[in-house]
């Protein structure tokens, strides 16, 4: 049996690709997507956790999920990870809960096949590739802090040599995703500096500098500089805006801090929190500005007078605030302390409120992920906005089964009128399908430990066919080692273009395998002649290898430049040719060899 060491390295990567796709604990049950802010659920459910029961009744999918909760209210009792809730609500809507079915494989389906929400978005203005990583990059860093698991950020370059970013979110409402991207994320933070006049004459101090301020005809003069209302200036590299004015009294906005400075948004429990007050929940969270940021802080609060607050007894700056904008919205007003007049401010204090406690938690979350991804380098447009439903996905993948199937029986078909046999045609649609197995187990996730197992296994083989002093076959070892590596350090989404991957990598395998049949017997002089297994290496494989070779020459510059779906397609293009070549074709070699005796 150890001569037929080919076909037991491709029977075992077989058994490793289908540990890799359904090694994985199976529920019963819905799998929590998203949460609604409103939600009665808040902070007691979280998305990834598993509903099995609603009232009593066992979920099993979507469908289960939404017959029970269409028309429910009153008390609600949910099984979630087997333990039990109680909620009351009106209607479904307070429950507030979207789900999506529970994966039952290790596969990445893509969002054509398990259904979700499909975003185009374009960059406004001239970008370049390198951009368009950036963007992704802050988008792709938002998406982690917020905790949404289930999206992805695509690069697409169209034909005219525009570049856009198609989103996919599967199993996620529609308007998280778009809140979430909608927003450049630009942050500013600026004090109002007031200064107090005296015959419409006044003290600009800035730092340890002071200028002379002149009010008259509502235009302010600060050394050379003139202004009128809602007028920005620069001085001493600090932007400035005249906002306001009063009997005895100016108002300057001036722009210490902005996206640039931000070098640390802490998170800890020490540093960020939620303090719940008597109508209202407040949240807060320090950042770390940097030196050059907390000297512009210095340099316009210096000089401000304080004043004590009567309720608390406590010294603020006396009418100075502190504005925190994002997108040009303020996010968050607050007094300053007396004590920070002209200091050195490196960490200062992001606070806000909300009416509940959820909102407090999301408001906190998105301003914290906003601000730690940073701004984007430019704003987004939204192209289009499509919702692909999973019962379309499932039909899908119904109808690609009966297509194979139907594929495999043609094939058998056809190669049996060609041959006149079945010992070629079956063996044929045997090695295809062992192929489609193998690359969909090496997409697969979670993979490491089954691969790992085969890789040992193999080397197991290949040592004993050597201490058995078996035929050399450098091509067949290599994949022995490779597939199990690839199969542990690779996967992708099996999405359109990959299932069209799978296709054309079954395509080119029976084309070569039908090489090897008719290189392996032909008739001479009306006899049947059977080749070595050199003798077919010498014939049929330099044919096979210059296919493969120019096969993975064409789809290398595709995977490599990676322009959206297309890179799916070439990813398993290749991964499938390498299957064919270093594992199926020389299994298939040998059992032909086998069965021609």
């Amino acid at each position: 049996m150890i001569k037929s060491w080919r076909i037991i390295i491709l029977l075992l990567c077989v058994l490793g690709a289908l540990f890799s796709i359904f090694l994985k604990p199976q529920y019963t049950g819905v799998e929590i997507a998203y949460i609604e802010k409103n939600s009665v659920v808040n902070n007691v459910l979280k998305n990834g956790m598993i509903i099995s029961e609603v009232n009593g009744v066992r979920i099993r999918n979507v469908e289960d999920w939404n017959k029970i909760i269409k028309n429910i209210n009153g008390s609600v009792f949910l099984t979630v990870n087997k333990k039990r809730y109680e909620f009351k609500v009106n209607s479904s809507k307070e429950l507030g809960i979207e789900v999506v079915d529970i994966e039952r494989t290790n596969l990445d389906f893509g969002l054509d096949i398990k259904g979700g929400t499909r975003i185009i978005l374009k960059p406004v203005g001239n970008t370049s590739k390198e951009m368009i990583k950036q963007i992704i990059a802050t988008l792709q860093t938002r998406a982690n802090i917020y905790g949404l698991k289930e999206i992805k950020f695509i690069p697409i370059r169209s034909i005219d040599g525009n570049y856009y970013i198609q989103v996919e979110a599967a199993g996620i409402g529609r308007g998280i995703v778009e809140d979430l991207l909608s927003r450049q994320g630009s942050f500013e933070a600026k004090v109002i500096k007031p200064v107090f006049l005296k015959n419409n004459k006044g003290k600009f101090k800035l730092g340890k500098n002071e200028y002379e301020i002149r009010y008259e005809n509502e235009t302010v003069r600060i050394g050379n500089i003139t202004v009128r209302i809602n007028e920005s200036f620069n001085l001493e590299g600090i932007e400035f805006e005249f906002v306001n004015v009063s009997s005895n009294e100016l108002f300057f906005l001036a722009k210490v801090y902005d996206g640039s400075d931000i070098e640390l948004v802490y998170t800890d429990p020490q540093h960020s929190g939620i303090i719940p007050r008597k109508n209202y929940y407040q949240f807060y969270f320090v950042v770390l500005i940097s030196q050059q940021g907390a000297e512009r802080f210095a340099k316009v609060t210096a000089g401000i007078p304080s004043q004590m607050d009567m309720y608390s007894g406590e010294y603020y700056l006396k009418d100075s605030r502190i504005i925190l904008y994002i997108d040009k919205k303020p996010v968050s007003d607050l007094r300053i302390a007396a004590s920070l007049a002209g200091k050195v401010y490196t960490t200062p204090q992001v606070e806000g409120s909300r009416t509940n406690m959820q909102d407090a938690v999301n408001e906190k979350l998105r301003l914290q992920s906003i601000l730690r991804s940073g701004a984007l380098p430019v704003k987004l447009e939204t192209v289009s906005v499509g919702i692909v439903s999973p019962t379309l996905g499932k039909d899908f993948m119904k109808s690609a089964i009966i297509t194979g199937l139907i594929a495999a029986l043609s094939v058998i078909i056809i190669v049996f009128i060609r041959y006149r046999s079945l010992r070629f045609s079956l063996p044929m649609v045997f090695t295809s399908m062992s192929e489609a197995v193998i690359i969909t187990g090496i997409a697969a996730t979670n993979d490491t430990i089954p691969w790992l197992s085969i890789l040992i296994a193999n080397i197991a083989v290949i040592i004993y066919a050597l201490y058995k002093k078996e035929d050399i076959d450098i091509s067949a070892w290599i994949g022995a080692l490779l597939i199990p590596l690839l199969g542990m350090t690779f996967s992708w989404t099996i999405d359109l273009p990959a299932i069209a991957g799978i296709i054309a990598a079954l395509g080119t395998g029976i084309d070569n395998m039908i090489i090897i049949a008719d290189e392996t017997i032909h008739k001479e002089s009306g006899e049947k002649v059977t080749f070595t297994l050199k003798e077919k290496i010498k014939h049929a494989f330099f044919i096979i290898f210059g296919t493969a070779s120019t096969t993975i020459a064409a789809m290398f510059p595709l995977m490599i430049i990676g322009i959206g779906l297309v890179r799916g397609f070439a990813i398993t293009t290749i991964i499938g040719v390498l299957i064919g070549v270093l594992i199926s074709r020389p299994a298939y070699a040998r059992i032909i060899e086998i069965t021609s005796k």
